[in-house]
């Protein structure tokens, strides 16, 4: 990413680019830092890779479809928030996302709030009921 030299107002991805305001270059280089990720989960692992995420960064996806940054701290402040007391009643699920799963989780995001569970874990006759609703 890089910000113009002058006036700093306008950001580019385009080493070339012009500032819109100033007509000066945009090319100062500067660091991009996603606000929805806590300064200590962050990992900076080199710059390979290329494009605007750089380094090793995995992501959880809640049952709402929100996208957060994994990382211990928001691991134990979601089952606080699920008041999960028992970790044994916890189950991992690796599901293959085809073009159907695809259509089924677009399906199920207009309608609910739980669409991962509708998809990949309700019964197909409950699934079938609730979109009746």
């Amino acid at each position: 990413m890089y910000i113009c030299v002058s006036c700093y107002s306008y950001v580019s991805d385009d080493l070339r680019a012009v500032c819109p305001r100033c007509l000066r270059s945009i090319s100062k280089e500067v660091s991009y830092v996603p606000a929805m990720a806590p300064a200590a989960t962050q990992q900076v692992v080199g710059n390979e890779g290329g494009g605007y995420v750089k380094g090793v960064v995995t992501y959880m996806v809640m049952d709402d479809l929100e996208v957060k940054p994994m990382s211990t701290i928001s691991s134990i402040s979601m089952l606080r928030n699920f008041n999960v007391k028992d970790l044994g009643v916890l189950e991992e699920k690796t599901v293959k996302l085809s073009m159907n799963e695809g259509l089924k989780l677009l399906e199920a995001s207009f309608i609910s709030n739980t669409v991962l569970s509708d998809v990949f874990m309700l019964p197909d006759d409950k699934k079938k009921a609730k979109r009746r609703r």
